[in-house]
């Protein structure tokens, strides 16, 4: 096939540039030319493979529609692989109208067709996802198939016996009566550290085994002098080492570990607004994890509301929809021959979900292209929303990437500047590093990292912990391992807070940036 190198070329990421596959020497440029076709041809593999399943589950109008999707999904991966130009797209549905003026606002900006590789990196993954769900959605009997589905399902109960291994422990904390704060305290901190860390460092080497699944979960090992909280090979099985005692013996392995400000963002909360929003990022063993995070948090008086925004269609592979959220839930209530606890806390969630305690939701935007800093003019509606929140809480690699916009800043670039004015509330964020973006770093941080891993910043072997912005003012972060978020200097009028933090993981405030790992160490301001 004739691939057109037009616009390509073969340098790395300049500075302050928006990623993008035409810089032949960047993570963006191998993921476009090599990783987005492979997923093409796994969800071509799974159709040809489990055609019979499907067409019982579909109906017998879905065999001939399977071999027109085949088709399509060819059609894309061909034009992806000769760098077509991008087009519109012939969706009916709401989002579709979105999509195609952020294409005509694109052809205008660069004065020409958007290809593949020419266009800015998160446009272009994000284009190949919406326009293979519209191949998908434009079919009479297979408009509601989740192509993920199987990967998702199985990834959860390769790694059950983790979930048991986690509840059997779990529900004892959560059972107890008046404990004292501290100790409290101390379990948050272990828990927060087990959704931070252990589910970001979940491998789904989904693409590499055609389309079957070799999860590698936490085992308390160690690469190259950075925190790994994986290598079990857990093809039939999960961890068998407690997580939530495993994770405190990694401490020596963090850069910066300041988690106690995400304590302090939640206890320091007024008694009127203890509502938290948790935007997703993988289903499978981390869905799980962040609804443990979310029943300790209700339990014990730290938030009195969630709201979960999911995805609303088949995203990133692994990306969670609603349907994945209910699925895992009512799955985990049937496994009582397997075990006890976890059936028990899956019952917790039932109730949390049919009280309105828990909320399910999805938006478009997630969905979207645009960056987040953009939301408040794309998706007012949804901005506001956010705005109700004393906590956003966002997971994952792309959300990152979505707030930071895409940019290859130097590591040491403000957090808050990255942000670009996106402060509905105080925002946090739990990334492992698999892209190039990365601010908030102190001097020489990225550098001694890139000493011990020339990857550091793509291989997602590093865990940033939450990060914090807060109401007024930036907030100077170290990572917890690499990764988090600018520098935010607190004006005396800011409650509970005075002078200049330095964090990891993320959590975003009206007017300022603070970074938090699972464990905080703070340094040249009170709190």
């Amino acid at each position: 096939m004739l691939f057109n190198t037009q616009g390509i070329l073969d340098t790395v990421t300049p500075p302050n540039a928006f990623l993008s596959a035409k810089f032949k020497r960047s993570f963006a440029y191998v993921t476009v030319k090599d990783r987005l076709p492979v997923i093409i041809t796994q969800v071509v593999d799974h159709l040809a493979r489990d055609k019979d399943k499907i067409i019982k589950e579909y109906g017998e109008d879905a065999r001939e529609e399977v071999k027109t999707v085949i088709g399509r999904l060819s059609e894309l991966k061909n034009e992806l692989q000769t760098n077509k130009p991008l087009i519109e797209l012939k969706s009916r549905k709401r989002d579709a109208y979105q999509w195609n003026t952020f294409l005509e606002d694109q052809r205008k900006a660069g004065h020409q067709e958007p290809r593949w590789f020419g266009t800015v990196w998160l446009y272009a993954e994000c284009y190949m996802y919406r326009r293979m769900w519209q191949i998908f959605e434009l079919t009479q009997s297979l408009a509601q198939f989740d192509y993920f589905r199987k990967l998702k399902r199985n990834s959860l109960m390769f790694s059950l016996d983790g979930c048991v291994t986690v509840c059997d422990r779990l529900v004892i904390e959560l059972n107890r009566q008046k404990v004292p704060l501290s100790e409290v305290k101390e379990m948050f901190g272990r828990i927060l550290k087990v959704c931070a860390i252990l589910p970001t460092s979940l491998v789904l080497d989904w693409i590499a085994n055609g389309g079957e699944i070799e999860v590698k979960i936490l085992a308390g090992c160690t690469e190259g002098g950075f925190p790994l909280y994986i290598h079990a090979n857990a093809v039939s099985s999960g961890p068998t080492s407690d997580p939530l005692d495993l994770a405190p013996h990694n401490q020596d392995y963090l850069l910066v570990d300041q988690s106690e400000l995400i304590w302090d963002t939640l206890t320091g909360t007024p008694n009127t607004n203890h509502l938290l929003d948790f935007v997703l990022d993988n289903a499978g063993f981390e869905l799980f994890a962040d609804l443990c995070l979310a029943d300790f948090l209700c339990t014990f008086g730290l938030v009195s509301k969630i709201r979960f925004h999911a995805k609303t269609m088949p995203w990133f592979v692994s990306d969670a929809m609603l349907g994945d959220v209910k699925w895992t839930v009512n799955t985990l209530g049937e496994v009582g021959s397997y075990s006890q606890s976890v059936p028990e806390l899956a019952s917790r969630w039932q109730g949390y979900i049919k009280s309105g305690v828990w909320e399910l939701l999805a938006s478009d935007f997630w969905t979207l292209p645009y960056v987040f800093s953009a939301m408040e003019k794309k998706d007012p509606n949804l901005y506001d929303l956010l705005r109700e929140s004393s906590l956003v809480l966002f997971k994952g690699d792309l959300n990152y990437r979505k707030l930071t916009g895409e940019t290859n800043w130097p590591p040491t670039h403000s957090f808050h500047t990255a942000l670009k004015g996106f402060h509905p509330t105080n925002v946090a964020i739990l990334r492992t590093l698999k892209a190039d973006t990365v601010c908030g770093l102190g001097p020489g941080q990225a550098e001694m990292a890139e000493e011990k891993d020339t990857d550091w910043n793509l291989t997602g072997t590093i865990t940033l912990p939450p990060t914090v912005t807060n109401v007024a003012g930036t907030i100077t972060l170290p990572p917890i391992v690499t990764n988090v978020a600018g520098t935010i200097t607190l004006p005396p009028t800011v409650t509970n807070v005075a002078g200049t933090i330095t964090l990891p993981p993320i959590v975003t405030n009206v007017a300022g940036t603070i970074t938090l790992p699972p464990i905080v160490t703070m340094s040249g301001h009170t709190l």
